[in-house]
């Protein structure tokens, strides 16, 4: 017969064995909650060590990017454009285009002597802070960058180069369009050529003729070289402002007046301006018209371009899918959205 007996703190039924079963396993409870508060704490001294660092990488990232942006800050940037090639027309685009990226970057503008010169003998050019050649040898990360018509939507990148010099003829107008009133203000013709061109319409044309319709004709050196709008289209498109306006003249400019007075001129409500002209006479005439016809060349968008009335109607010569006729560009970087292709117009 077992014996049984009590311990201080047992139960009256629990015998010495029970209670020792008992403490040892309060003992093994105990020692496992403080392991467990030992761990726990451990874990949490981690994850604040951890955050604690996160927190300190990400300080200094961003300590090092705005130290990053600071030093971007202080280089300069420069557009430049230090030889005009070809004749008026592409002048005009190398201009508009160093001039805008100037304007859309915020960038310092350095232009050859020659081409402001040449400007500046038809136009009303004052651009001032205009960064001197003597200034150009400081300039660092110089990227020359050819382009030919292709519209490059980037071209100054934080991590690259920080001045560009512009090579070849830049003919697109997405370069420069956001900025045209101020290129327009630059490029205002001077007051002897605008008295030319205002004399030749009031001794040429009615007072009732309500609709002028210039029409630049491009021959030339593109004769035989190059493709050249046909007699069929300008005829075609003449029909068009005939069948849409009342009372229409057209005043032709061209680089071969003999051929254009020879072939259109013999009609009644057209006009070719005088031989004494010269390339800016005619672009003013341009200017001066309700209405454009367009055919190969860039010329003649120029005409468009420093036009005062954006609604006018602007007719131009094209391949069938909308792109220049003589060069292989892209429609959207050569032709603005108001530009009309006479396949459209019906």
């Amino acid at each position: 017969m077992s014996e049984q007996r009590t311990m201080p703190g047992c139960d009256l039924n629990e015998t010495v064995e029970d209670s020792g079963i008992r403490n040892r396993f309060a003992n093994r409870k105990m020692g496992g909650n403080k392991t467990l508060k030992v761990t726990s704490l451990i874990v949490i001294m981690v994850i604040f060590f951890y955050m604690l660092n996160i927190h300190s990488q990400s300080v200094n990232i961003s300590q090092l990017s705005k130290n990053k942006l600071v030093l971007n800050s202080t280089k300069e940037c420069i557009i430049i454009l230090r030889h005009g090639i070809g004749r008026l027309g592409n002048l005009l685009f190398q201009f508009a285009s160093a001039y805008g990226l100037s304007l859309t970057y915020s960038c310092r503008l350095h232009l050859d002597q020659q081409l402001i010169d040449e400007l500046q003998k038809s136009f009303e050019i004052n651009l001032t802070n205009l960064l001197q050649k003597s200034q150009l040898n400081n300039s660092t990360l110089t990227n020359r960058v050819y382009n030919h018509c292709s519209y490059i939507p980037i071209l100054l990148h934080s991590n690259n180069s920080y001045s560009i010099e512009l090579s070849g003829y830049w003919q697109v107008y997405r370069y420069f369009i956001d900025h045209m009133e101020q290129i327009k203000q630059q490029l205002r013709f001077k007051r002897s050529i605008l008295d030319r061109v205002n004399n030749f319409f009031d001794k040429s044309i009615s007072k009732n003729v309500s609709t002028s319709v210039g029409i630049h004709i491009r021959r030339g050196d593109f004769v035989g070289v190059r493709r050249v709008s046909s007699d069929k289209y300008i005829f075609n498109a003449m029909s068009h402002f005939l069948a849409k306006y009342h009372s229409v003249v057209f005043i032709i400019t061209s680089d071969d007046k003999q051929y254009c007075r020879k072939t259109f001129g013999e009609k009644n409500n057209v006009l070719v301006t005088p031989d004494s002209f010269s390339a800016v006479d005619d672009l003013a005439t341009l200017t001066q018209c309700k209405h454009i016809i367009l055919t190969v060349g860039t010329f003649g968008l120029w005409g468009a371009f420093l036009s005062h009335n954006r609604l006018r109607d602007v007719i131009t010569d094209s391949k069938p899918d909308h792109t220049p006729l003589d060069v292989d560009c892209r429609k959207n970087d050569f032709f603005p959205s108001w530009f009309s292709f006479l396949n459209n117009t019906n």
